[in-house]
Parts: structure tokens; C-alpha cells; sequence
């Protein structure tokens, strides 16, 4: 049994943590979140364990950071996709190119352990992932009323991006089946879209 955290004042996370705790999603991916031991990630990290504490207290704490450091990230597509619509000069690759940069090195198995075992973590995804949502509605609605896209029912696009959003990024099984990755289904389903929804 590995020895508790001392509770102490932890050290301010830096780039240099980002970058190391963000490294080991690679390794994650088919690995089994709930059974991962502090031994375990400091080994996937290629750090000593009082390494790790020092900026951590728990496996919880960990997992809520990378979680955290990937949505923040994610965030820039808000930004970059307003002002494309604005300018009505809308591109759906930028946005299929953001979203598949933030699913990189992530696998289905990861988002459904995180689903699983880190209900903390999770909610930080599914607040996004329903924040993006709101989002795409918004964005349909312009796109049609300007005429970029085809007036077709936003509800049923919105019920669509919901399954695919919420309910296939984590079927580990379709994954496995299907050979895609998280990444290339992102794109393929943007493209059948978008390219299905401009005139």
C-alpha cells in the first residue's frame, strides 16, 4: 500500500507540469483509470512520486488538472468560429480542426474511465461538451438566417450533434470495432455535416 500525501501547501502547477501531465494521455488510453495507483502515474510521468506531490494531493486532483488544461485549451474554437460568423465567413474546418486538436492522444476508453471514476473530471468535460452545444444551436440559426447553411430543423441537428457528442465518445466498443479514432471521427462527422449543410 503506497504511503498518504502529507497535507501541505502545494507548489503553484507550471507550464512545466502542464506539459507533463498532459504528456501521459497517450499512455492512458486503454488503461483502467480506477485500478491506476500514485505509483502508477508518477511511473507514467517519468517522475518521483514526492515529485508529484508536491503539486498534487490525490489521483482525483490529477485527472481534474488534465481535464481542466485540455477544456481550457479547447475553449480558443468560441472565439475563432464567432468571428468567422460575423465576418459570414464561415469555415467548418476550423472548427473540426480545434475540436480534433483537443481530442488528440485521448481515446474513448480514457473519456469513459474518466466517466466512471472521476466524476469531477467528467463534469468539467460535460459542462464543455454541453456549452458547445448551445453554441452549435446559436451557430445554425445565423448560419441559416444568412443564408450559409440550408434551412433545415436546428432541433434535429442539435439531437444529432447531442448523440454524437455525448454518447459516442465514449463507446469504447464502436472504437474498437470501427478502427477510427477519436480524432478522425471528429473530422468525418464534421465534414458529412458541414458538407451536407452548405449550399
Amino acid at each position: 500500500m503506497g504511503r498518504k500525501s502529507i497535507l501541505k501547501n502545494r507548489k503553484e502547477k507550471n507550464k512545466k507540469v502542464e506539459l507533463w501531465t498532459q504528456g501521459i494521455l497517450p499512455k492512458l488510453k486503454n488503461k483502467d483509470l480506477g485500478v491506476l495507483t500514485m505509483d502508477d502515474l508518477a511511473a507514467l510521468m517519468n517522475k518521483s512520486k514526492s515529485t508529484i506531490y508536491q503539486y498534487f494531493t490525490t489521483k482525483e486532483e490529477i485527472f481534474e488538472y488534465i481535464t481542466e488544461v485540455r477544456v481550457t485549451n479547447l475553449k480558443t474554437y468560441k472565439d475563432e468560429i464567432s468571428s468567422e460568423i460575423l465576418s459570414l465567413d464561415y469555415h467548418y474546418k476550423t472548427l473540426a480542426k480545434i475540436l480534433a486538436e483537443g481530442a488528440k492522444d485521448i481515446s474513448a476508453n480514457f473519456l469513459k474511465q474518466l466517466q466512471l471514476h472521476y466524476p469531477k473530471a467528467w463534469k468539467i468535460i460535460k459542462d464543455f461538451l454541453f456549452g458547445l452545444l448551445e453554441d452549435l444551436k446559436e451557430f445554425y440559426y445565423i448560419g441559416i438566417e444568412n443564408k450559409l447553411f440550408k434551412s433545415v430543423s436546428v432541433d434535429l441537428l442539435i439531437k444529432l450533434d447531442e448523440f454524437f457528442i455525448m454518447q459516442l465518445i465514449t463507446d469504447n466498443v464502436f472504437f474498437k470495432e470501427s478502427k477510427e479514432t477519436l480524432e478522425s471521427s471528429i473530422k468525418n462527422y464534421m465534414f458529412l455535416k458541414f458538407e451536407g449543410l452548405i449550399k
